[in-house]
C-alpha cells in the first residue's frame, strides 16, 4: 500500500509539474493576437514607434508625428514616468515589438490597449512598486486580476497597466483595460483566433492592419446624420482585413507602406476593375491646385469596365439615385444610354475642392472619353429636356458651352454612389473631357484655372512629388489633409478625431495622403504613402521673419503697393503709383520703370487677366475717371487701350473682378459714386448700367454673386438695412429687395451648400444681429450676439481678393474676429486709435490669417489669435502679401523708412 501510494504521490507530482510547465509554457509562447479583442478594428505594431529618434528616412517625415501613430507614441511614452531610471525604462522598451489597438471608452472617446511584450523568466518587481517622482501607483482587484493605477501628484489619473501572460497590457482609460481583463478571462478567448495573424509581417518595423468591416459598420452607426460617403466607398475598395507594411525599398523619397496582396471582394467598383492592367494617373494638366481630395479609377479596357459596372450601379447607390436612374432610363432610353457608356475611355476623376468664400463643398468630375466620340449633343439634349420652365439650358463661355442639366445626382446616376453630391449638374467639354460640376461657378473657375495653367502638372513640386509616389494602379486616392479640412468637419473622421482629442489638420508632418490600388486574379495589391512637397522647414527659419529685398522709394506710394504677374507660371511683381500718378515698375532701372501716367487716382486693386484674350496677361484697373487696359509683351514694353469712361463723367468709386466671363475668362463690376452698377464684359465695349431706374445709395462693399432662379444675380447690400439681388440684366426679383429695419456697416454674402443645392445669405448688422437668409426671402435665423461695449460695431468683411469672408466686432482701439456661425475666436486690445487697419487675407483653405497694423508696424495673427512670425513688419502703409505656391512661403510687401521692402516668411 505504502508502495502503491508512493507511486500515487510520484505520478500527481510529475502531472501537476507538467501542468504547470505546460501552463507557464503557454503562457511564454502567447502570441499577442490571441490576445486581441473581437471590436478591434485599427491596430498598429512596431519596433520602433517607441523610438523617439526613429525615422525613416535622414531628414523624412518623423512617424511619430502622424495622426494616429502619434497617439500611439504618446501612450507608450508614459512607460516612462514609471522609473527614475530613465535606462531601466529604455531596455524595456527598447526593440520591442508593441501593439497598439484602438477602442472607444465608455464616455465615447478613442484610447489604445497596448501590448507590450515582456521577456520570458525576466524579473520585473520594480513595476509593481516603481520608484518614481512624477507618478504614484496604487492597485486593485478586478475579476482576479491585479490593475496598477497611475495617478500624477494631484491624484489625476495617467494611465493603468495590468500583467497577462507574457505582456505588460495598459491604456489610458481604466474602464477600457477592466473590459479587455474581462474579455482575456473568457473562456472563448483561448480559441480566439484572430484575422489580423495571417496578414502579419515578420521583421516590420511598422504595421498597420484594418478591419474594413467593423469600421465600415462604425462610421454607419456613429455618423448617421452626416454620413461620409466618400470614406464609406473607398473603405469598399480594401480587403475585409488589410495589413500594411512598412516597405524600406519604396520609402526611399517618402515613407510608404505596401500589402502583400490580400483576397478582396468582387463587388461595386472592385469587381468592374479587377483584371484591369494598372496604369499611373498621367493626366495631372486636368487636376486644379484647389484640389483638397482626388479619387481615380483607372482601366485599360473601357468596354469590360462598362460592362462589369451597369450591374453594379444599384447596389453601389442609394434608393432615391436608384429612383432616379430608372426615371432618366424611362425619359431618354437605354440606346442613348448605351451610346453614352461606349464614350469611356480609361479613366474617371473625381475632385473634391477646397472652399471659398460662397462655396462649401465644390466638386469636378473628369470622364475621359473617346475623342471623336460625339457626346455634346447627348448633353445638348438633356440641358434641353431638364430645363424647359426652369432657366437657361446652356450658355457660352470660353468659345465652348456650359450646359445645365437640372437632373438629381445625374453623375451618381451614370456612375454610382462614390460620384455623389450633385443636387444639380453643369458639363462642359475640353479635349478629351467631359467635365461634371455640381455648381455653374465651380466649373467656370475650373475652366479658367486650365486656361491659366493652374494645375498639378504646371506645378514643379506637384510633378516631381507624383513622379516620385504614383505608379501604375486601378485605384489612387489623394488627400491634402489642410485643404480638405472642410471635409473632415463633419461625419465620422472629425468624430474620430474629435474624440481622440487631436485636430488633424495642425502640424501634421505631411501635406499629401496617398493610397494606390491594383486588382489582380481578385487580389488587392495597395500602398499608402505619407508625402511632403518639399523639405520640412529647419528650426532656424521655421516662422521667422527675414528681409528679403528693398528698394529706396523717396515717398510713401499712392494707394499702397500692388501685386500683379505677366505670364501665367511667374511669381507676382510690385507695382506702385508715385505722387505725381505715374505708375511704374519701383525696382527696375530708372529708363523703364514708367508703365503710364494716370488720370486720377487707382480705385480698388490692379489684375492680372487676359481681358484680351491674346495668350498673355494684361494689367486691367480703374481710376476715378476712367477704366484701363494696359498689355505688356515679352520684352516689357507697354501698350494702354484707349481708356472708357461713365456715362455722364460719373466717379468711379469701385472697382471688382468677377470669375464668371462669357466671352472671355473676366469681367468687371463697376460702381460708381452715385450707387449705379455696371458690367464690363469687353475692352472694347462701354460697361453696361444694371439699375438704370435709380442707384443704390449707401452701398457696402464688396457685391458678391450668387445663383437664383438658375441665373446669376448680384447680391447688394445698403447701409440703412436693404438687402437685394439683381440679376445681369438689371430685373431685381420678387422677394427682392428686403427691408430689415437695422443698420450695416459690412455686406451680405451667400453661400452656397451644393450637398443640398441650396444658397443661404449671411450678414450682420451694426449692432450685432446675425441674419440667415434663404433664397426666398425668409429669415431662418436671427441671433444677437455679444457687444463688449457701446462704441463697438459689427460687420462682415472680405478677404483682400474677395475669395472668403468673416465677421468683426470693432472699436478705435479694440477687434474681435468671430467664425461665420458668430462664434468669437479672438480678440486684441489696445490698437493706437485712428493709425490702425486690420485686413484679413485668404490665401487658401489652408492659409489664412490676419495681418493688424497699428502705428508703424504690422503683426501677423491666424484666426485663433497665434502670432505669425517672430517680429512685427515695419510698414507705414497697410502691407500687401502673397503665397509661394507649394514652399509654405509668405512675400510680405511693405513701406518703411523711405524703402519698399519685401520680407519672408516660412509658416511651416
Amino acid at each position: 500500500m505504502k508502495r502503491r501510494g508512493l507511486i500515487v504521490v510520484i505520478a500527481l507530482v510529475v502531472f501537476l509539474s507538467g501542468w504547470w510547465g505546460f501552463q507557464r509554457w503557454q503562457m511564454y509562447s502567447a502570441s499577442v493576437w490571441k490576445l486581441l479583442p473581437e471590436n478591434a478594428f485599427f491596430l498598429i505594431q512596431s519596433r520602433h514607434l517607441q523610438d523617439t529618434t526613429y525615422k525613416v528616412q535622414r531628414g523624412g517625415i518623423e512617424m511619430r508625428e502622424v495622426p494616429l501613430l502619434n497617439l500611439a507614441a504618446r501612450q507608450v511614452d508614459m512607460f516612462r514616468q514609471l522609473s527614475d531610471d530613465k535606462v531601466r525604462v529604455e531596455n524595456l522598451l527598447k526593440g520591442q515589438s508593441i501593439t497598439y489597438v484602438l477602442q472607444k471608452t465608455a464616455g465615447g472617446r478613442f484610447a489604445y490597449l497596448v501590448f507590450l511584450p515582456m521577456e520570458a523568466f525576466q524579473s520585473y518587481a520594480w513595476l509593481e512598486a516603481p520608484a518614481s517622482k512624477n507618478v504614484r501607483v496604487t492597485s486593485h482587484i478586478h475579476s482576479g486580476q491585479k490593475i496598477y493605477d497611475v495617478t500624477n501628484p494631484l491624484s489625476e489619473p495617467i494611465f493603468a497597466y495590468t500583467f497577462f501572460n507574457n505582456f505588460l497590457v495598459s491604456c489610458v482609460s481604466g474602464d477600457v483595460l477592466e473590459d479587455w481583463v474581462r474579455f482575456a478571462q473568457s473562456p472563448l478567448r483561448t480559441t480566439n483566433t484572430s484575422r489580423f495573424e495571417s496578414i502579419k509581417q515578420e521583421g516590420s518595423e511598422l504595421s498597420i492592419y484594418l478591419d474594413n468591416v467593423v469600421l465600415s459598420e462604425a462610421i454607419r452607426r456613429d455618423a448617421a446624420t452626416s454620413p461620409d460617403a466618400g470614406l464609406l466607398y473607398f473603405l469598399s475598395f480594401l480587403p475585409g482585413t488589410e495589413g500594411l507594411h512598412l516597405d524600406k525599398f519604396f520609402s526611399s523619397k517618402n515613407p510608404t507602406l505596401t500589402s502583400q496582396g490580400k483576397k478582396v471582394k468582387l463587388e461595386g467598383y472592385v469587381e468592374a476593375l479587377n483584371d484591369q492592367k494598372a496604369s499611373p494617373l498621367n493626366h495631372t494638366f486636368f487636376i486644379p491646385n484647389t484640389t483638397a481630395v482626388m479619387y481615380r479609377l483607372g482601366f485599360e479596357n473601357s468596354d469590360n469596365f462598362v460592362r462589369k459596372l451597369r450591374p453594379q450601379l444599384e447596389a453601389l447607390s442609394t434608393d432615391s439615385v436608384n429612383r432616379s436612374r430608372k426615371q432618366l432610363l424611362n425619359l431618354i432610353g437605354n440606346a442613348r444610354l448605351d451610346t453614352f457608356y461606349r464614350s469611356f475611355n480609361k479613366e474617371l476623376i473625381l475632385c473634391q475642392l477646397e472652399p471659398n468664400n460662397s462655396l462649401t463643398k465644390g466638386q469636378i468630375i473628369l470622364q475621359q472619353v473617346q475623342p471623336k466620340n460625339g457626346l455634346e449633343p447627348f448633353f445638348r439634349r438633356l440641358s434641353v429636356l431638364f430645363n424647359k420652365n426652369t432657366g437657361t439650358p446652356f450658355e457660352p463661355f470660353q468659345g465652348g458651352y456650359v450646359y445645365n442639366i437640372n437632373w438629381h445626382e445625374l453623375p451618381a446616376v451614370l456612375f454610382g454612389g462614390l460620384f455623389k453630391g450633385f443636387p444639380k449638374c453643369y458639363v462642359a467639354f475640353h479635349k478629351n473631357f467631359v467635365v461634371y460640376a455640381n455648381d455653374s461657378q465651380v466649373l467656370k473657375d475650373y475652366l479658367i484655372d486650365l486656361e491659366y495653367q493652374r494645375t498639378w502638372a504646371n506645378s514643379s513640386l506637384y510633378n516631381t512629388f507624383l513622379k516620385t509616389t504614383l505608379g501604375a494602379s486601378n485605384l489612387t486616392f489623394i488627400v491634402n489633409p489642410r485643404k480638405s479640412k472642410e471635409y473632415m468637419g463633419t461625419g465620422f473622421m472629425n468624430y474620430l478625431f474629435t474624440n481622440l482629442n487631436y485636430d488633424i489638420t495642425e502640424k501634421l508632418p505631411f501635406d499629401q495622403l496617398v493610397f494606390q490600388s491594383a486588382y489582380k486574379n481578385g487580389k488587392a495589391y495597395s500602398s499608402l504613402t505619407f508625402g511632403r512637397l518639399n523639405k520640412a522647414t529647419s528650426a532656424k527659419t521655421l516662422n521667422k521673419v527675414f528681409l528679403q529685398q528693398e528698394k529706396t522709394f523717396e515717398t510713401p506710394p499712392a494707394g499702397g503697393i500692388y501685386l500683379v504677374r505677366n505670364y501665367p507660371s511667374s511669381l507676382e511683381k510690385t507695382i506702385v503709383v508715385t505722387p505725381s500718378r505715374e505708375l511704374q515698375n519701383p525696382l527696375l532701372e530708372e529708363n523703364k520703370r514708367k508703365i503710364t501716367q494716370l488720370d486720377a487716382p487707382i480705385v480698388g486693386d490692379i489684375y492680372s487677366v487676359d481681358f484680351l484674350s491674346i495668350g498673355r496677361l494684361q494689367y486691367v484697373f480703374a481710376t476715378q475717371k476712367s477704366l484701363n487696359v494696359i498689355d505688356e509683351d515679352d520684352r516689357q514694353r507697354y501698350q494702354s487701350l484707349p481708356p472708357i469712361t461713365l456715362p455722364a463723367g460719373r466717379t468711379i468709386r469701385s472697382f471688382q473682378r468677377l470669375e464668371s466671363g462669357i466671352e472671355g475668362s473676366f469681367r468687371f463690376l463697376v460702381i460708381d459714386t452715385e450707387g449705379f452698377l455696371y458690367l464690363w464684359n469687353s475692352p472694347n465695349q462701354a460697361p453696361v448700367v444694371l439699375n438704370r431706374s435709380r442707384p443704390f445709395v449707401d452701398l457696402l462693399l464688396p457685391i458678391n454673386e450668387v445663383e437664383y432662379m438658375g441665373k446669376r444675380h448680384f447680391l447688394f447690400t445698403q447701409g440703412s438695412g436693404q438687402v437685394g439681388l439683381i440679376s445681369e440684366s438689371g430685373v431685381i426679383p420678387s422677394p427682392y429687395k428686403l427691408e430689415l429695419n437695422t443698420n450695416f456697416t459690412g455686406p451680405f454674402f451667400g453661400v452656397f451648400a451644393p450637398e443640398n443645392g441650396t444658397t443661404t445669405l449671411i450678414g450682420i448688422s451694426k449692432y450685432g444681429e446675425l441674419f440667415e437668409i434663404t433664397l426666398g426671402g425668409q429669415v431662418k435665423r436671427k441671433v444677437q450676439l455679444f457687444r463688449s461695449d457701446p462704441t463697438s460695431f459689427f460687420r462682415a468683411r472680405a478677404a483682400i481678393n474677395n475669395r472668403d469672408w468673416i465677421l468683426f466686432r470693432e472699436s478705435e482701439t479694440q477687434f474681435a474676429v468671430l467664425d461665420k456661425q458668430g462664434k468669437e475666436l479672438f480678440s486684441a486690445q489696445g490698437l493706437i486709435p485712428f493709425r490702425n487697419n486690420v485686413q484679413y487675407h485668404f490665401l487658401g483653405s489652408e492659409v489664412k490669417f490676419l495681418s493688424v497694423k497699428s502705428g508703424n508696424f504690422t503683426t501677423l495673427y491666424n484666426l485663433n489669435g497665434t502670432q505669425i512670425g517672430d517680429k512685427p513688419i515695419p510698414s507705414e502703409i497697410p502691407i500687401r502679401v502673397n503665397l509661394v505656391e507649394g514652399y509654405n512661403k509668405l512675400l510680405i510687401h511693405s513701406y518703411a523708412n523711405k524703402k519698399l521692402q519685401t520680407w519672408s516668411l516660412k509658416i511651416r
